[in-house]
């Protein structure tokens, strides 16, 4: 275990102690001081001057702002829930009666018609309370008094009718923390019931017990959130960015210094984000054609607090299309910080608690991108594929495919046997004909599943203090990392990811060698010889296979892929018509989304062993957008005391790349440049 691991550990016991000696006292716990009179949640009186520069700063924005806030009610769910917040703002800050009355009419609406619902409630209920708290001198007696207690039947809804999902899973945030803070937040010493003061202790529990420990075990001290950025963006970091803001103006009590994943959250969007299409990269469960939405710019919340420029910028590169989504930009964009783009960062980084790396050639649109992932298995929006990668360069070339479709029909079992398995990644499979998989989308159901061969669903923890040193959830972490600008290195330890009856040992070493070049290593111990092991490549069109030449071709964009080891492969290429999702002797279509975009992939390559062997090396060289390596003596296996690896002649340059094959996570670079050694390091 390296330093890094036990300052990890050292922090989880921390957060732990803390989690019991905090659970012990809460029965005497005094509530929560919450600042007398209103407003008090996302801003103060204080902040009215301000407000009122920033709508001088924005004039086409405060105008469309202004014509929505004057919109008659719609829908008392989603769409007055929604538009109330900015009708409710431009009261505020003009104080005119021709704003008032249309805010007042969305909260009767709400108030009097919404239909209590998982989603829906929780964004109503956040609009009438900063109806409630930005209204307030504006409210009759029996306004007040139907808005609140609307307010409390949703925070009674949320509390006894939405499952309590765990700590680290986006529901959490989004139907019991949001709703409990500002329902207790906004209401405390103005209305006289008991649910009041039980919502504020409720929403004081949760957001220092539960969501902030939470996120920075998941974040560690670098940034993320283990569900992705699909669930991230809309269900976790914008709730908890609204509720950490409102628990600061209406306590006083500022959470944002402490909280990683906020600090960190512009950094990890940015360093996800594809060069050739401006998408995120399409991890774990998010739509394949995610980008920051008009939602999304609550960064700028971010750039407030932490003076993050690259928040600034974050945001600023948002589509300001929608009126309803344009609150947030003056409330928090100050015009007087400077937007920093991306690059003035290093070209990867790593986010030690996801175990993701994430590393480019540039950040210009033509650069070369590529991923790779190896950590913890804590929350049900997270696939099975640690030790896994994807690369692009003007196009998607090593893919993760699939569809985000989880199953909600009983019958659907497209997520539970293809789209959130090891099968569906570019990783490694170990097939063990005696292994079951469950057949439910979140890891339940019967042991009557797809044998892909892959990685097990553990059953996922409920609260934070369950995540101890050595847990079940620990199943796979990066064991070594280095980063200068001529490579990038990471070594996956994914051992603990599959059956300990089928597997001893899963390294992988993933050396990137800007700009377009990278050595894949594969150290795979299974129990019994007769384990058929595949090394895994998704791509979107049929690929090409010629000896031990794989060509793969998206349009414009390339990939070349060279076998090394084994030496004698066999390599076959699985899918086309009715074979896209085929796993086990079957294709598994998803009942719920029929279509199958072309960029959700259609093939992959398995390279296997020919013989039969407990032990066996893979290694492969590829590049993308060049073709070096598919020439003839361009890659030649080498063997140097004890290490094996590959000298490549590529890119004008010669690259000697060797790794330990005794197990240990370490190797050897040497780059010469016409004759001049560029490098010549230890790996580690």
């Amino acid at each position: 275990m390296d330093i890094a691991e036990i300052s990890r550990w050292i922090t989880i016991a921390a957060i732990g102690l803390a989690f019991t000696l905090r659970a012990h006292a809460a029965d005497n716990q005094p509530l929560p001081q919450v600042r007398p009179g209103h407003p008090r949640l996302l801003v103060t009186g204080d902040d009215l001057p301000r407000l009122r520069k920033q709508v001088a700063a924005y004039p086409d924005l405060w105008e469309r702002m202004k014509d929505l806030a004057l919109q008659p009610p719609s829908d008392p769910g989603y769409g007055d829930g929604r538009g109330i917040r900015t009708a409710a703002l431009v009261y505020l800050i003009t104080g005119e009666e021709q704003y008032l009355r249309p805010t007042i009419a969305r909260a009767e609406n709400i108030a009097r018609n919404h239909t209590l619902d998982q989603y829906g409630t929780p964004e109503a209920l956040f609009g009438l309370a900063l109806a409630y708290d930005w209204c307030y001198p504006g409210l009759s007696a029996s306004q007040r008094q139907e808005i609140s207690g609307a307010m409390l039947r949703m925070a009674e809804y949320c509390r006894d009718k939405i499952w309590r999902h765990s700590d680290f899973n986006n529901h959490f945030v989004l139907e019991k923390v949001w709703p409990f803070v500002y329902t207790g937040a906004a209401l405390a010493g103005d209305v006289d019931d008991p649910r009041v003061a039980e919502f504020l202790r409720l929403g004081d529990e949760y957001l220092h017990q539960h969501l902030i420990p939470a996120a920075n075990l998941m974040a560690d001290d670098t940034g993320g959130q283990h569900e992705g950025y699909g669930y991230d963006l809309w269900g976790y970091a914008r709730p908890a960015a609204y509720v950490m803001e409102a628990w600061r103006t209406a306590t006083g009590e500022d959470l944002f210094p402490t909280c990683t994943a906020t600090r960190y959250f512009a950094l990890w969007n940015i360093y996800g984000r594809r060069p050739f299409d401006g998408m995120q990269e399409h991890f774990d469960d998010a739509d394949l054609d995610l980008r920051w939405g008009a939602d999304d710019v609550y960064a700028y919340l971010f750039a407030a607090r932490y003076r993050d420029g690259h928040a600034q910028w974050m945001g600023d590169q948002i589509e300001r299309r929608y009126d309803t989504f344009l609150w947030p930009i003056i409330l928090w964009r100050d015009p007087d910080l400077a937007p920093r783009g991306p690059d003035d960062l290093p070209l990867a980084r790593r986010f030690d608690g996801l175990g993701w790396v994430l590393m480019r050639s540039s950040w210009q649109s033509d650069a070369t991108f590529a991923s790779f992932q190896c950590g913890p298995v804590i929350t049900g929006h997270q696939h099975l594929d640690n030790n896994s990668f994807t690369i692009h360069k003007g196009g998607l070339l090593a893919i993760d495919p699939g569809i985000n479709a989880y199953g909600e029909r009983i019958d659907d079992k497209y997520r539970a046997n293809y789209y959130s398995r090891t099968i569906a990644h570019n990783t490694i499979t170990v097939y063990d004909p005696s292994e079951t998989f469950p057949d439910g989308a979140w890891g339940g159901g019967e042991p009557k599943g797809a044998n892909d061969g892959g990685q097990m669903r553990p059953q996922f923890p409920e609260r934070v203090e369950e995540l101890t040193p050595g847990n079940r959830w620990d199943a796979g972490r990066i064991v070594a990392y280095a980063h200068q600008p001529l490579f990038t290195y990471a070594v996956g330890d994914a051992t603990k990811s599959y059956s300990p009856k089928k597997l001893k040992r899963f390294l992988r070493h993933f050396l990137y060698l800007p700009p377009d070049l990278f050595v894949i290593f594969d150290q795979v111990s299974a129990t019994d010889a007769s384990f058929r092991k595949a090394w895994l490549l998704h791509t979107v069109s049929e690929p090409d296979v010629k000896g031990n030449l794989i060509r793969v071709t998206n349009g414009d964009a390339t990939l070349i892929c060279r076998t090394v080891l084994p030496q004698s492969p066999t390599i076959t290429t699985v899918g086309g018509h009715g074979k896209e999702r085929w796993v086990d002797g079957r294709d598994w279509p998803s009942l719920e989304k029929t279509e199958w975009p072309p960029e959700a992939g259609a093939w992959r390559v398995e390279v296997s062993p020919s013989l039969p062997s407990q032990e066996d090396l893979f290694l492969h060289v590829l590049q993308a957008g060049s073709t070096d390596i598919a020439a003839p003596g361009a890659v030649t296996l080498i063997h140097a005391s004890g290490e094996i690896g590959v000298r490549v002649l590529a890119q004008g340059r010669e690259y000697e790349a060797t790794f330990s094959q005794s197990g240990a996570p370490t190797g050897h670079l040497r780059i010469t440049d016409r004759g001049k050694v560029l490098i010549a390091e230890q790996l580690r």
